[in-house]
């Protein structure tokens, strides 16, 4: 009976400690959910998972909270780090003032509200990322103003260890910087090693996706494909025109300041990767005006062609039922085929606002159509050229939410390619994935599999890069597409692949 008994007292202490609530961290990640704007919140939130990763990774231990009840949630805080706030409201912006005049510190990362500057005697903010390398932070009061912490060319590692840094500073003992390059040191062996006994598959298409449609150095088109090149990369899909810009001299959409700056990107990245033998595909934007300045998007309002989400608020988002729409981006597409020998047209956001209103019950007819009319137009022109759509990987969900039947699309012969988004970090996600996209030869061999290296919603290590690759082989995939073309990708990844899987 004693034996039972202290059985049971231990047992019973163990559910306890287990059932206690963890102890409050010294430091915390704030996300962003009203202080930004609502359609930025799922990108805010994607960004606070980064951040609270480094940290993790790092050793460093942070509790990620939002950012509703501040007073609350920052009391005990020595370090908070504010990601991505763009709109503070003044009961936050006294919570944050409660909470420095304790002696609390204030990491600010990409965050443009000038009444944070100003409370943090930050001057002139900028309002866009700056894309430089590497991350900086500029003197604040009470902390870190790290204006390009997320839009920086720096790979992963070196942001890692930055907001890491910033820990180490604002809670001496949070973070171990000799442990932290020694398990680098360690991580980069084993990559090396597995990535060592990988084995090349010939004929696969090993395409990158370009977001920036730039290129890594701005400017210098023949560097990047060089670098491509020397590391397997088959195909680029740059992203050079959408509703709301073009990186090229366009007669029909509104010209980028990076066109005015560097020059016709499209043309520049077709002639240097003509010269290293890395194929070129536009990258179109079609139903969404991301990037469009805002006398750009008052002007499609003014037209109607905007959608609106279900409180009535305009999106960025255009409407595919609008013929004039269609005709619109159509001659967009008709127009980069007919001036440039690019060696495939590749669209984007072929779909519907999932919380439009007004959806017609053909939503994914009315898609259909412009897909094959888009086919149309390119093979006017350009008719060997590659016709690829990047879709959504959740089939056949995607169907009846944004309208976008990209399986229909592969069975009526309307793209060459379908390249689905399967960006997580979730083996067994990836793995149903997986399973649809290769559930027949006909569909497997038209499909691209796109791996979120870099995504917002996932972040991958080498190794795993290596196994989803794999994955999609074993699926009988026609190959894979990487996101995104930044300096992590380059120095991190590609060069690993290049030791095997794309030898």
């Amino acid at each position: 009976m004693r034996f039972f008994a202290a059985a049971v007292s231990v047992l019973l202490a163990m559910v306890c400690a287990a059932a206690a609530p963890r102890p409050r961290a010294q430091i915390a990640v704030v996300r962003a959910e009203s202080a930004c704007a609502a359609a930025d919140k799922a990108y805010a939130a994607s960004l606070a998972n980064h951040v609270s990763r480094w940290l993790a990774n790092g050793g460093v231990r942070a509790d990620i909270v939002g950012d509703g009840a501040l007073a609350r949630d920052l009391a005990g805080r020595r370090l908070v780090y504010l990601v991505t706030f763009q709109k503070p409201s003044a009961t936050q912006l006294a919570a944050l003032a409660a909470y420095r005049a304790r002696g609390g510190k204030i990491a600010a990362l990409q965050s443009y509200s000038p009444e944070l500057a100003s409370f943090m005697g930050v001057a002139k903010p900028s309002n866009e990322p700056r894309r430089a390398a590497p991350v900086s932070s500029e003197p604040a009061a009470g902390g870190w103003w790290v204006a390009n912490m997320f839009a920086s060319e720096d790979e992963d590692e070196a942001k890692e260890r930055f907001v890491c840094s910033i820990a180490a500073v604002a809670v001496p003992g949070s973070w171990n910087a000799a442990a932290w390059d020694a398990r680098r040191s360690r991580r980069r062996a084993a990559d090396r090693a597995k990535a060592l006994a990988q084995k090349p598959r010939p004929g696969e298409m090993h395409a990158v996706w370009d977001h920036t449609g730039l290129g890594l150095y701005p400017g210098d088109w023949p560097r990047t494909m060089r670098i491509l090149r020397a590391n397997g990369v088959t195909d680029l899909f740059v992203n050079v025109a959408g509703a709301g810009f073009a990186h090229y001299p366009s007669r029909i959409l509104p010209q980028s300041d990076a066109m005015r700056v560097h020059g016709d990107q499209l043309a520049a990245a077709v002639a240097a990767g003509v010269a290293a033998g890395v194929r070129v595909h536009a990258w179109v934007l079609c139903l969404n005006a991301t990037r469009a300045t805002p006398a750009h998007l008052a002007n499609l309002s003014k037209k109607g062609w905007r959608l609106k989400d279900a409180a009535g608020r305009p999106t960025v988002y255009l409407n595919p039922s609008n013929a004039d729409v269609r005709w619109h981006m159509l001659s967009a597409i008709g127009e980069i085929a007919a001036r440039y020998p690019v060696a495939g047209v590749h669209l984007d956001f072929v779909r519907w606002y999932e919380n439009a209103a007004g959806k017609p019950r053909n939503a994914a007819r009315v898609v259909e159509t412009f897909v094959e009319a888009a086919r149309g137009k390119v093979r006017a022109t350009r008719p060997k050229a590659i016709f690829t759509a990047a879709v959504l990987a959740s089939y056949p969900s995607c169907v009846a939410s944004v309208g976008q039947d990209w399986k229909a699309w592969i069975s009526k012969g309307l793209i060459d390619y379908a390249v689905p988004m399967n960006y997580t970090a979730d083996a067994a996600k990836y793995a149903k994935f997986m399973a649809c996209q290769g559930e027949s030869p006909a569909i497997a061999r038209r499909v691209i599999g796109g791996i979120g290296v870099t995504a917002n919603e996932s972040a991958l290590t080498p190794g795993q890069v290596i196994d989803q690759i794999n994955a999609a082989r074993r699926a009988g995939l026609a190959g894979v597409a990487l996101f995104d073309l930044d300096k992590t990708l380059a120095l991190r990844i590609l060069p690993l692949l290049r030791l095997g899987l794309w030898k």
